[in-house]
């Protein structure tokens, strides 16, 4: 329970790394990507983002790996809140603590929360190492709550109900349009990596769905084999011109990820990985 709750303060932040002298005091380590779909943004509803995920032996256990969906609003034909992101995210360590990021009736009436709404569950055993999971994280951007967490391989088959769990609106984020985004990756915090190790975690094949009535559509695909690099978002100011991002590629989360792509002969497709690198000493 201790382990719980000095994590807490280091998920409130969910931005970025803070840089200290020798290294950095946290690092949050993401790929994101985006996906513009006007039929699901003009009438949202169910839709999940699904990934698998690996780590080694060695990965220390205060390593928190995520996989997250967001409809990202914009400024212009926005439905709920001018810049919203109403976001869907899960964390989950390797041994077996589930972390989802619930939202607030502000936040939802269009305040960006402060501080996650954390919930937390256990999946009752630890993830065994050097083996494959696949992952998926449902809502309905409807309502704009969570729906359910699944995950499965090792041996292990769990899903969450997740339901009345609200999404959260974290930042006000001005894209000058909408669109779906994907992200996968890690955090860690200096204060509370006590454990040796390489803090690496490994992605393939991850996906982004809708959900229109009985039918599923894949508006999001990317197994890591397009693309040699995670390239750096092409921010500009005041507004974010989504035009300058290609769709369905990866782009570094934040300035400071250590997010790659890399040849693996265990890759679970292709040949080729992504790796999230949440190092405190770079």
């Amino acid at each position: 329970m201790t382990g719980k709750r000095i994590l807490w303060g280091f998920l409130l932040l969910m931005l970025g790394a803070c840089v200290a002298s020798g290294g950095h005091d946290s690092r949050l380590s993401g790929a994101v990507g985006f996906a513009e779909d006007v039929r699901f943004l003009s009438h949202p509803g169910p839709a999940y983002v699904e990934a698998y995920v690996r780590f080694g032996a060695d990965l220390p256990a205060d390593v928190i790996m995520f996989v997250d969906q967001e409809l990202l609003e914009g400024v212009s034909n926005y439905r709920w809140t001018k810049g919203g992101d109403w976001m869907a995210f899960v964390g989950f360590q390797r041994n077996g603590t589930v972390w989802v990021g619930g939202g607030s009736e502000e936040a939802l009436a269009g305040t960006p929360s402060r501080e996650r709404n954390w919930k937390l569950f256990e999946l009752g055993r630890e993830l065994q190492p050097d083996t494959w999971y696949r992952v998926r994280v449902t809502a309905d951007f409807a309502s704009r709550g969570f729906l359910g967490f699944e995950i499965e391989g090792g041996g292990l088959a769990r899903r969450l109900d997740l339901s009345g769990i609200p999404l959260d609106y974290p930042n006000y984020i001005p894209f000058d349009h909408g669109s779906m985004i994907y992200l996968v990756g890690a955090v860690r915090a200096r204060e509370w990596a006590t454990q040796p190790g390489r803090p690496l975690i490994f992605f393939d094949d991850v996906s982004g769905v809708v959900v229109d009535g009985s039918d599923e559509r894949e508006i999001f695909h990317n197994d890591f084999e397009s693309q040699t690099e995670v390239w750096p978002q092409p921010v500009t100011l005041p507004d974010v011109n989504l035009d300058r991002y290609t769709m369905g590629r990866w782009y570094q989360e934040n300035e400071a990820s250590l997010f790659w792509i890399e040849r693996k002969s265990f890759a679970r497709s292709g040949d080729a990985v992504g790796v999230a690198d949440v190092t405190l000493d770079e």
